[in-house]
């Protein structure tokens, strides 16, 4: 069967090249704010269903992947930036702060119609932040790709404390992604 990664996402294709999968990528393009839960890690399932569910609409016969990463700070969502002020004000307001990282799974086999969800989280601190570091940190990185404006090397900088899976580091559960896979049949 086809393997398609709903994500245009460098961090979600590195994951699956690691595992060694073929696959191809079509990025989703739903409107995510149409989807609503009061529960960030629900949240980030349903919109990887979402995702999935779309490509698999115009893709018979294919296992769809798809993926949603987010922050969650005091009740509060963090995706990815609109530019780079946005970004600055992003991490201006983690500085010094306890999160969460919020990243969701779904793997969908349109041939059956059989949709695998999870969702997993990790706490993270960061240190206070200098503006200066900050504004550095935006010139030189893909702030403007990534939820909260930080990809995953931004930690190496930042934080103080992480509790947790690690897995938003490839943007993806890789953990649960390979246990998704073999009940699909796939070699992984």
């Amino acid at each position: 069967m086809r393997i398609i990664l709903a994500s245009q996402s460098p961090f979600r294709k590195h994951a699956l090249d690691i595992l060694g999968l073929d696959y191809e990528t079509i990025p989703s393009n739903i409107d995510e704010s149409l989807i609503k839960h009061e529960n960030p890690n629900k949240l980030a399932q349903l919109l990887s269903e979402a995702k999935s569910k779309k490509i698999g609409e115009d893709h018979p016969n294919s296992i769809i992947i798809a993926a949603d990463l987010f922050i969650v700070h005091n009740n509060r969502i963090f995706g990815k930036p609109c530019d780079e002020i946005h970004a600055k004000k992003m991490l201006k307001s983690l500085s010094g702060k306890l999160f969460e990282i919020i990243t969701g799974l779904a793997l969908y086999n349109s041939k059956t119609g059989k949709m695998l969800s999870t969702s997993e989280s990790c706490k993270v601190e960061f240190r206070d932040l200098s503006d200066l570091e900050i504004d550095d940190y935006i010139s030189r990185f893909p702030s403007l790709k990534c939820a909260a404006a930080f990809e995953a090397d931004g930690l190496l900088r930042f934080a103080e404390y992480i509790q947790g899976n690690y897995n938003f580091r490839a943007a993806i559960p890789v953990n649960k992604l390979i246990l998704f896979l073999r009940e699909n049949g796939v070699n992984v």
